[in-house]
């Protein structure tokens, strides 16, 4: 369901009361008070998620099947195992 007033919309969901009762203590160890600061970190978390999703697609199509390249300062990996972490 969603309603809307002026500028905003109000976006509705039922969910269990296990999920209720784990969104609570999350919200609690993030610092988010209430249900409304829930609900819009998880909106932004989607949307985050979503636009990373259209970049790696951005970047399949502009691609193809060739490699893309390295970043700029970022050098292959080595195929040789490496058998000490400072080296």
């Amino acid at each position: 369901m969603t309603t809307s007033t002026g500028a905003f919309e109000t976006w509705q969901a039922r969910i269990s009361h296990d999920l209720a009762a784990q969104l609570r203590r999350d919200a609690e160890i993030l610092g988010l008070d209430g249900r409304t600061e829930i609900v819009k970190a998880a909106l932004e978390l989607l949307h985050r998620r979503a636009a990373e999703e259209r970049m790696a697609r951005s970047a399949d199509d502009f691609y193809g099947d060739e490699e893309p390249p390295l970043p700029i300062g970022v050098r292959p990996t080595s195929r040789r195992p490496r058998t000490d972490a400072s080296s």
